[in-house]
């Protein structure tokens, strides 16, 4: 989801491009920038009316190939200690191309403690992904600063 500042500003200035990692009676957002996370309730869910950029149906499936520590010193929310989100860097390369040609992609992922070298995994593969949303993102009023 991409947020709008008013709303990034009310959560104590989280970037504007976050993930959902779960759904409750709020929508719990991870900044995987950060680490940083944070619950929005239905008050704010129906005052701003943020959508989704991707949803569940736009993964792709990527094979590891290296994991890498974050030297990264910042103090995580105690919702992201529970969910034990750690920040590692992953090399990673689409199963579907595994073998065929040399595209590999470098990504930050907060799920850290859960994979390892080899593993495969879902992601969005924003390479790939039509994003109007964003063209719309930058030509909304309420999100130009200007």
């Amino acid at each position: 989801m991409i947020l709008e500042p008013k709303l990034q500003k009310a959560l104590g200035g989280i970037g504007p491009l976050i993930l959902v990692y779960k759904v409750t009676t709020s929508v719990h957002i991870v900044d995987v920038h950060t680490m940083r996370t944070h619950e929005i309730d239905s008050t704010n869910y129906w005052k701003y009316m943020f959508k989704a950029l991707c949803t569940r149906d736009r993964l792709t499936k990527f094979i590891v190939l290296n994991v890498e520590e974050v030297d990264f010193d910042v103090n995580t929310s105690r919702a992201a200690a529970r969910q034990k989100f750690r920040m590692v860097r992953l090399e990673i390369a689409r199963e579907s191309e595994f073998g065929v040609n040399d595209t590999t992609f470098i990504v930050n992922t907060h799920l850290g403690e859960h994979i390892n070298y080899n593993d495969t995994v879902w992601g969005y593969d924003l390479a790939q992904l039509n994003m109007q949303e964003l063209e719309d993102y930058e030509h909304d009023p309420k999100f130009n600063k200007h």
